[in-house]
Formats: C-alpha cells, structure tokens, sequence
C-alpha cells in the first residue's frame, strides 16, 4: 500500500483524537471502534515505514516500528481502563510512526487543528 501525505494526516487525526480525550472514559464500544482503526493504520502504515527505514537507513525508525509491533501484539487487559491505556498507547505509536514516515519520506503534512 502505498501511503499519501493525506493517509498520514488522517492517522494524526486518529490518533489525537484518543489522546487529547479529556474527561470521562469513553464508552467501551466507541473505544474498541477506535482501537480497531488504529490498529488498521498502523498494520498499514508499518510495512511502508520499515521499507523506507531499511533504505535510508534509519535505527531510530526501525527501533519505532519494533517498538509498535510489540504494541500491537501486546492487546489490552480486562476493563475499560486498560482497554482505554492500550488504545492511547496504540495512538502514541502511530503518531511516533508518522514522525518518522515524514521524515524518511519528506512528505511534508499540515497538523491537524
């Protein structure tokens, strides 16, 4: 799959969504919705990074994507605590994981408001 600088400012958005989410915990089916689409964005986003990362080559990048696949195979535990840290945790990765695509790839992308 090929990712657009509007694939990335999407995943932004996604992800900050979950991360600047103040107040009561959301309810467990929105939460679960919005875990599975991140995780879609990072299974996409992963092979793109990673083949951009061995080109360059970049550790950091490399170490980042290592970094979310350990996240992704971790899953949430019982609860909608754990189940809401594990999604966040999900967002801190694809934004991490965007950072590094842009810079390896130079594909430059306003930030989402």
């Amino acid at each position: 799959m090929t990712i657009t600088t509007r694939d990335i400012a999407r995943m932004r958005i996604a992800a900050n969504e979950l991360l600047t989410a103040d107040g009561p915990l959301p309810r467990f089916d929105d939460l679960a919705e919005a875990a599975s689409g991140l995780r879609t964005h990072l299974h996409d986003l992963i092979p793109a990074l990673e083949a951009a990362a061995r080109a360059q080559p970049d550790a950091s990048a490399l170490v980042a994507v290592q970094n979310a696949r350990a996240c992704l195979a971790a899953g949430p535990g019982p609860g909608l605590v754990s189940a809401t840290r594990h999604a966040r945790s999900l967002a801190r990765e694809l934004r991490a994981l965007c950072g590094h695509y842009e810079t390896l790839t130079a594909a430059r992308v306003q930030k989402p408001v």
